[in-house]
């Protein structure tokens, strides 16, 4: 009996030891394998929760890790640790003056230690709770390869064509491994063996005790977006459009995919579920248990933006970032949206930039979600985080109080957008004299619109009529439930020219008719007649856009309150 409590005892301390180590992320893409799939499952919906504003860094490919209730991540030249709870600052390295080159790899932690390379050749070790140096390793090139880190040694690529193992505790090292071409994308380790793309378009399989070379595999190009993933023993590698898996241990083809597109960046995986972010804006997923995989999903997913990271498999949703910040989340068994956000760009580092890009997959661990984007922020949300706050409109058009002809096309639109949990646009809604109107919704710029139809094809034109007052209004609610409407009027007048549009049937493209042209108009007179003074002539018209405001607030930003009152002209596109 003694035995059997003794044994429920330790059985409950290896689980209490699996929930904790699930909850955080120690290395790239969370284990040696580079799956970038977690356990951890984070409830829907999330908000901003806080923001820590550090160095700008564009194309920052270096995803944050979370230990011990503190981030790590790096900006550039430097690397930093922020508390989880607060976004407050614990210490960064180097303090003052940044390193002698940058940090493009996301760092590692093992045993009380921060382990990251960078730009300046040099493998750093940091004490994670003081951030002291305790010793850097020299290689002969940039590192921009992530470390991986498996039983007390760190393996890492780098610019001199060489693949390292490197004791974690004390610096020394164990063996080096020599390619044709620079090492940089990234690892995996996993069988025993450790498999590395170069960019001479090999991929190598190394035996992870000796780096003797086992296999080569050549690839049609050089790997410059996505490094290899071991999953279920099989060595998934994505390049141009291609997707290969391999025998872990033998390097030997087992299936090949055509992908859709190009591959953008690293894949995802779950088990034999394989998640592909493409660079026509697009995440497919595959199933590869059988002899030659197939589509999961009926569909792909939609990010409508290019994805510029390795999607991140958190239980059961699939986690992606991209272009113009956005980042997004999609059920991993349909593909279908379960939230997006588009994040402004900081008016600290980037004050007059029009977006920011999120380079650097998001990562979910400890019960939030953190991305970080270009422009320096570390920005964290939680399913805890507060908001009360509904979504804002912008950009309202026609102008209220325009006066118009009533005769189509006459378009209708706002933008919208909300700081905390987002905007959830399948609420989006137009009335126009209370009367839903057909909405359409633009998710990279943010905006609902509706168009009067113009008729033809069976089609009945609209005119908005009768001549006078008319109401429209536009409704939405962010993923916390927050609605806002935003009413305004135009004034219709049937004297008043209609607008201008393309006339029904005509096409535009390739045409096999020469355009129409018009009579010569006689040339005028070069010099003004004498005595006559020449007024300087009209600059040529433009479109004056309106001036964007700066992005929502940040919580969490140690810095004035914003002021307070409505915001004037346009949001930033996104």
């Amino acid at each position: 009996m003694r035995f059997g409590s003794r044994a429920i005892f330790v059985i409950l301390l290896v689980l209490v030891a699996a929930g904790c180590a699930s909850a955080e992320m120690v290395m790239a893409r969370y284990d040696p394998t580079q799956s970038s799939s977690t356990s951890q499952q984070l409830a829907l919906p999330v908000a901003l929760k806080w923001q820590y504003v550090a160095n700008k860094f564009d194309n920052n490919a270096a995803s944050p890790i979370v230990v011990n209730g503190t981030a790590y991540f790096a900006c550039g030249d430097r690397v930093y640790a922020v508390d989880l709870e607060t976004g407050s600052l614990k210490w960064r390295y180097p303090r003052e003056q940044g390193l002698g080159g940058s940090v493009k790899c996301t760092p590692a932690y093992y045993k009380g230690a921060i382990y990251f390379g960078a730009t300046d050749e040099n493998l750093y070790c940091l004490d994670a709770e003081t951030g002291t140096f305790r010793w850097a390793y020299r290689v002969r090139g940039a590192i921009r390869c992530p470390p991986v880190i498996v039983d007390n040694m760190i393996y890492v690529g780098a610019d001199d064509e060489s693949l390292y193992a490197i004791e974690a505790e004390t610096g020394e090292r164990r063996w080096v491994f020599t390619a044709r071409d620079d090492i940089a994308m990234g690892i995996a380790v996993g069988s025993g063996m450790v498999v590395a793309a170069s960019m001479d378009g090999n991929l190598y399989g190394i035996a992870q005790s000796t780096g003797k070379l086992r296999w080569i595999f050549r690839l049609p190009l050089a790997p410059t977006d996505s490094s290899p993933v071991i999953t279920e023993s099989i060595v998934v590698m994505a390049v141009g459009n291609n997707m290969y898996g391999l025998s872990t241990r033998s390097g030997q083809q087992k299936w090949h995919v055509t992908l859709p597109a190009e591959v953008a960046a690293t894949p995802a995986a779950q088990g034999y579920d394989v998640y592909v972010p493409c660079k026509d804006k697009k995440i497919y997923a595959y199933l590869t248990n059988a002899r030659q995989p197939i589509f999961k999903w009926t569909q792909p997913a939609d990010l409508q933006a290019t994805p510029m990271s390795s999607p991140v498999v958190a239980g059961d949703t699939v986690w992606v970032t991209g272009a113009r910040g956005v980042v997004a989340a999609f059920a991993a068994q349909d593909g279908s949206l379960k939230w997006r956000y588009p994040i402004s760009p900081s008016t600290v580092t980037t004050p007059n930039a029009l977006y920011c890009d999120a380079a650097s997959s998001p990562t979910i661990a400890d019960g939030v979600l953190l991305v970080l984007t270009d422009d320096g922020v570390l920005h964290c949300f939680s399913p805890d985080a507060a908001d009360q706050l509904p979504p804002k409109v912008y950009s309202v058009s026609p102008v209220s109080g325009s006066l118009m002809s009533p005769a189509p096309p006459i378009k209708i639109s706002a933008v919208l957008y909300d700081v905390g949990s987002g905007v959830d646009f399948s609420t989006a809604a137009i009335t126009l004299d209370g009367q839903p109107v057909e909405t359409t919704v633009d998710l990279p710029t943010s905006t609902v619109s509706y168009v009067t139809p113009v008729g033809g094809a069976g089609k009945q034109a609209v005119y908005i009529k009768p001549d006078g007052l008319h109401y429209i209004a536009v409704s939405a609610k962010d993923y916390a439930g927050n609605s806002v409407v935003k009413e305004w009027y135009i004034i219709t007048d049937s004297s008043l020219p209609p607008p201008r549009r393309v006339v029904a049937g005509e096409e535009t493209g390739k045409q096999t008719k020469e355009p129409k042209t018009k009579p010569t108009e006689q040339p005028k007179p070069s010099t003004p007649p004498a005595g006559t003074e020449t007024p300087p002539g009209p600059q040529p018209p433009g479109i004056e856009a309106p001036p964007p405001p700066p992005p929502p607030p940040s919580p969490g930003f140690e810095g004035p309150p914003a002021p307070q009152g409505p915001p004037s002209g346009a949001p930033r596109p996104f």
